[in-house]
């Protein structure tokens, strides 16, 4: 479940303690002027010794090739197109799994209700405690390393899921298979590094997307892959599906981390030129165990300082309960409350729901999104802030509560079963449209830092 992915974790910018000559109080490291900037600004400020006249600080130079930034934009959206349909084959390869679970607990003889809950929702454990790991790693590594040894290890795991001989190791291989997939957490990352503010609309909402509809349309495959062949080859066919994208990355992925480029740039002057002047990318990090170990605290201690990420991750923890909540139970709610409705195979069109509506979610703000942003650019100027881009969770968070208060009415007093398909969908809408601008904000706010 792409947006799931650790929702406190996924949403709050995994910072590295990077060092940077040029950076000041005054100067800030975003596009935003709000007290929450100000304070992640200087709190990662450590400057270099800007004394030593033989260093030379290393940066991107005017329409440098070697930024992103500055790539062709055919060469853009086809990583972009990569990461989006990467996203959703991994998404597949868990989500799949969900409407088999009452198949699994038969075959393992099993009537327990927390086997049933876990079989579901444990890999999203996984996906809150992987960016832990992944975030720093990438600062050090880059992505794009971490990105293929995050492909290689979910496979891995998602062929120990299906070989399992019982439910505590399926669900334990499920759990490590959301840790090493959380990579997914660096598509919105690798976006920022790839567009200006302006432009991330519909890029974001491509790579979000995606993972979002999977969602939704994995249960429904699994449901009809389970009846005719068991559940088991619902999950082979995603190791398959997810083996081949992964090989598909190795052709396509570039580095986008700038921290990384400009440091392979400094690397590479050094060696060129016979002088005695020291290369170093402007962005100084350090490299030892320590670093490591604050990337992975740092979002805690800026969580607690930043009110617009506390308030923005409570309401999206919440949101995200209330949608684990639906996938777990909608197979097992639909199937008693409608029995002589929905069969094995059938039951899994609920999820199309879901489906329809992150879809029209996501036609909504990819066409209303960069044209808001540079509307505002333009009226405000140099007081313009990324917050802008927060309109559209307050109309999410308008919407949710109905689209949850359809749903509960309409199986409370058994309602022809569309009506509490209407209420998924509604529910689905409020939840992607929530969860792509809060995604971009972060991207727009803390660039490089954001992960």
């Amino acid at each position: 479940m792409s947006s799931i992915e650790g929702a406190l974790i996924h949403l709050v910018p995994i910072l590295s303690l990077v060092e940077s000559q040029k950076m000041s109080v005054k100067e800030p490291m975003a596009a935003a002027g709000s007290d929450n900037e100000k304070f992640v600004e200087q709190l990662l400020e450590t400057p270099m010794e800007d004394s030593d006249p033989d260093v030379v600080l290393v940066d991107y130079e005017e329409n440098d090739p070697e930024n992103p930034l500055n790539w062709l934009p055919m060469q853009k959206w086809l990583i972009v197109f990569a990461i989006s349909w990467m996203g959703f084959v991994s998404v597949f390869s868990t989500m799949t799994i969900t409407p088999t679970a009452p198949q699994i607990l038969q075959e393992f003889h099993s009537h327990s209700a927390l086997d049933r809950t876990l079989l579901v929702t444990i890999w999203e454990l996984g996906e809150g405690i992987g960016p832990f790991f992944i975030a720093p790693l990438s600062e050090r590594f880059g992505r794009l390393p971490v990105f293929h040894i995050g492909n290689l290890l979910a496979l891995c795991c998602l062929i120990a899921c299906a070989l399992s001989v019982n439910i505590p190791m399926l669900i334990a291989f499920r759990f490590l298979t959301g840790c090493f997939l959380s990579i997914l957490t660096l598509g919105p990352a690798i976006v920022g590094d790839l567009f200006q503010m302006e432009q991330t609309g519909l890029s974001m909402t491509l790579v979000m997307g995606t993972q979002m509809i999977a969602d939704f349309i994995s249960p429904v495959a699994g449901a009809y892959i389970a009846q005719d062949l068991g559940w088991r080859w619902s999950i082979w066919l995603a190791t398959i599906v997810l083996g081949f994208f992964s090989l598909f990355l190795l052709v396509v992925l570039r580095e986008t981390y700038a921290v990384v480029i400009l440091r392979r740039k400094a690397e590479r002057l050094q060696e060129e030129n016979a002088d005695d002047k020291k290369y170093r990318s402007k962005h100084q990090a350090r490299v030892d165990a320590s670093t490591m170990l604050e990337s992975a605290m740092k979002p805690m201690q800026i969580l607690a300082q930043s009110p617009i990420l506390m308030l923005t991750t409570s309401y999206m923890a919440t949101k995200y309960a209330l949608l684990s909540l639906i996938l777990a139970t909608l197979t097992e709610t639909m199937e008693s409350t409608y029995p002589a409705v929905f069969s094995r195979g059938s039951i899994g069109l609920t999820f199309l729901s879901l489906a329809i509506g992150n879809t029209i979610a996501l036609i909504f703000y990819s066409l209303t999104s960069d044209r808001y942003m540079i509307h505002q650019r333009k009226k405000k100027g140099d007081s313009f802030k990324p917050e802008s881009r927060l309109v559209h969770l307050l109309l999410a968070a308008i919407i949710l509560p109905l689209g949850f208060l359809i749903y509960g009415w309409a199986l409370a007093f058994h309602v022809q079963y569309i009506v509490p398909l209407i209420g998924t969908c509604v529910a689905a809408f409020s939840l992607a449209l929530s969860s792509i601008p809060v995604e971009t904000y972060v991207v727009d706010v803390y660039k490089i830092h954001a992960v």
